[in-house]
C-alpha cells in the first residue's frame, strides 16, 4: 500500500513562501522513500488568486480533498482541511510563514483566520501541526495556539556551494533595494530618491515580468533568468530588507549574503533571526540606512548560514516526522 503526500497551494506567481512549502513537501517525499516506503507525492497548484468572500468559498472545496496520508496546506486552505481530519489518523501540516494582524487584511479574511486560529486552540490532535520558518514565529504560533498543536521549525534551505560562485569581487555604484513588494516600507522609496542624487543606481528586483518598470529614482528589474539576479546583486554593494510588516524571514536578503553582498534592515520577527545570525545591518529609519551606505564597514559572511545549506534539511524533516 502507497503511504501518499497532497501540498494544496494556489496563487498566481512563484513566491519565496512557494519555493518553501514546494520543497518542504519534496523533502518528506524523498525521507519517506528513502526508509523505504512505498510514497507518492501529488502537487495540488491553483494557479490563480482568491480576492473575495464568494470566491473564498471554492476554498473550502479544496481544503476538503486533503485526504492524502501527509497533508501540506497553505493557510487559507488550512481551516477546512483540519475540519476534514479531525477524527482521521492523517496528517495535516499548516505551513505558516508569518502572521500581522496589521497587513492590510480585508474583513473577511481576518474573520478567516480569527476562526482558524479558534479551532486549533480548542483541538488537542497531534496529527495537526504548524510548520514555521523562523524561530522568532515558533514562539509566536505556540503562544497563539496555546500549546494545544505542535509547532515545528522548517526553515529556508538553500545550495551554498551554487551561491558562492556569484560571489564578486567588485562592486558597483549601485544599491538592491529588494524585491518589489506590498510587504516594503514605503521609506524605501526615499532612500532610493537620495541615493539617486548621489549617483546610485538603484534598483528592485523581481521574477515577475507584470511588475517591471522604470522610473527616475529606480527601476523594477525583471530577471527571466535566476542567475542574472544573482549577479547583479553580488555586484550591489547592499541589499536593503526594508519590510513594513512582520516578515516570516526574507529569502531576498539570505540570497545576498550567499553571494556576498551585506544587508541593512528594518529587523522584527523572523527578518530580525535572519539579521542577527549573519551579523547584517539593523536600522529603524532612513537616516540610520543611508548612514550604513555610506560608511560601507560591513562584510557579508556566507558562512554563518551554513546550516541552512540544503544537505542539512533531512535532519531538521526528522524531528517533525518522528
Amino acid at each position: 500500500m502507497k503511504t501518499s503526500i497532497k501540498y494544496i497551494s494556489f496563487g498566481k506567481y512563484e513566491t519565496g513562501g512557494y519555493k518553501h512549502e514546494l520543497f518542504f513537501a519534496e523533502q518528506m517525499h524523498e525521507f519517506l522513500y528513502n526508509k523505504g516506503d512505498k510514497v507518492e507525492l501529488k502537487i495540488d497548484r491553483i494557479n490563480r488568486f482568491y480576492t473575495n468572500p464568494f470566491v473564498y468559498l471554492k476554498l473550502i472545496f479544496l481544503g476538503l480533498t486533503a485526504n492524502a496520508n501527509y497533508n501540506i496546506i497553505v493557510a487559507r486552505v488550512a481551516l477546512f482541511s483540519v475540519l476534514r481530519n479531525v477524527f482521521t489518523q492523517n496528517k495535516v501540516y499548516i505551513i505558516l510563514h508569518n502572521f500581522d494582524e496589521n497587513d492590510g487584511k480585508s474583513f473577511w479574511l481576518n474573520l478567516y483566520y480569527n476562526a482558524l486560529f479558534f479551532v486549533l486552540k480548542n483541538t488537542k490532535n497531534d496529527n495537526i501541526s504548524i510548520v514555521t520558518i523562523a524561530p522568532f514565529w515558533v514562539k509566536f504560533f505556540k503562544e497563539k495556539v496555546k500549546k494545544n498543536i505542535p509547532v515545528f521549525y522548517f526553515p529556508n534551505f538553500f545550495n551554498n556551494e551554487y551561491y558562492s560562485d556569484f560571489i564578486a569581487t567588485k562592486k558597483k555604484k549601485q544599491i538592491h533595494l529588494g524585491q518589489w513588494s506590498f510587504k516594503n516600507h514605503t521609506d524605501v522609496f526615499e532612500i532610493a530618491k537620495q541615493l539617486t542624487k548621489q549617483g546610485y543606481f538603484c534598483y528592485f528586483s523581481t521574477n515577475f515580468s507584470d511588475f517591471a518598470k522604470e522610473t527616475h529614482d529606480y527601476e523594477v528589474i525583471y530577471f527571466e533568468q535566476f542567475e542574472n539576479y544573482l549577479i547583479q546583486m553580488a555586484l550591489s554593494e547592499f541589499t536593503l530588507a526594508l519590510t513594513g510588516i512582520n516578515e516570516g524571514w526574507n529569502r531576498v536578503a539570505h540570497e545576498s549574503i550567499l553571494v556576498g553582498t551585506p544587508v541593512i534592515a528594518y529587523a522584527k520577527a523572523g527578518l530580525l533571526n535572519l539579521i542577527n545570525e549573519s551579523k547584517s545591518i539593523a536600522a529603524n529609519n532612513i537616516e540610520e540606512v543611508l548612514q550604513a551606505i555610506e560608511n560601507k564597514n560591513v562584510q557579508a559572511n556566507p558562512n554563518l548560514l551554513a546550516h541552512y545549506d540544503i544537505k542539512n534539511a533531512a535532519d531538521y524533516l526528522s524531528k517533525i516526522l518522528n
